[in-house]
């Protein structure tokens, strides 16, 4: 179950990463994306071993506001339905989309101890535009069970603005953006496609978040 929550909660923290604009995409030199990957790694395993949550909280807020373009992350997970909206509820939604990203990882348990946990970049090999990496994640022995003592990623990342960001995240084949996407079209088709409905129901799940995140700090 532990090991569940954790690939869950890595899920939650890596899809919004950071994601950009395709035309400004540049492939990443293997030796860089790999530097940068063991940095961001341990950067992430630091801020969630952080045993006071207010504090973890600001540090990964301050993660996803410095390298998301949260409004192409919110333009691709809605798809061709963001053509359907009117330019006030395209307003509307790009503003509670933000908050919906921050609230998110905050549902998952982050009281857990990250002693043990390591990684290991074992490839980085350029791909068009773009330059994958793949990484093997160790789980540390309150985690693990007999069945799951490791997970491999795959980021994909590129470079724009001089700044690298990843793109996609895969645990085994299944892809993060089209996990969310898939999400969202749900969300939309259950309100026979009502945008109003959607950013209802959006603006009801997101402040359930926050009401949850905020419920943690008092009682921590």
């Amino acid at each position: 179950m532990k090991s569940k929550i954790f690939l869950q909660l890595i899920t939650a923290l890596f899809v919004f990463w950071g994601f950009f604009n395709p035309a400004a995409a540049a492939p990443v030199h293997e030796n860089e994306a790999v530097r940068w990957a063991n940095a961001t790694g341990y950067a992430l395993i630091e801020a969630l071993g952080n045993p006071d949550l207010e504090q973890k909280y600001a540090v990964l807020d301050k993660m996803f506001q410095d390298d998301v373009d949260t409004v192409h992350v919110a333009r691709f997970v809605i798809g061709r339905y963001w053509r359907a909206m009117t330019p006030e509820q395209q307003r509307a939604y790009l503003k509670l989309f933000q908050r919906y990203v921050l609230s998110l990882y905050k549902n998952y348990p982050l009281d857990f101890e990250t002693d043990g946990i390591d990684f290991v970049i074992t490839a980085a090999r350029v791909n068009g535009d773009y330059t994958d990496i793949f990484c093997n994640v160790k789980l540390p022995e309150n985690m693990a069970s007999e069945n799951l003592n490791s997970v491999t990623l795959e980021f994909k990342v590129t470079k724009t603005a001089g700044k690298i960001k990843i793109v996609d995240l895969k645990i085994g084949e299944s892809s993060l953006l089209l996990t969310y996407r898939t999400r969202f079209y749900t969300m939309i088709k259950d309100v026979d496609e009502d945008m109003d409905w959607f950013l209802e129901d959006l603006e009801t799940l997101t402040v359930s978040n926050e009401k949850n995140a905020e419920e943690k700090l008092l009682y921590r």
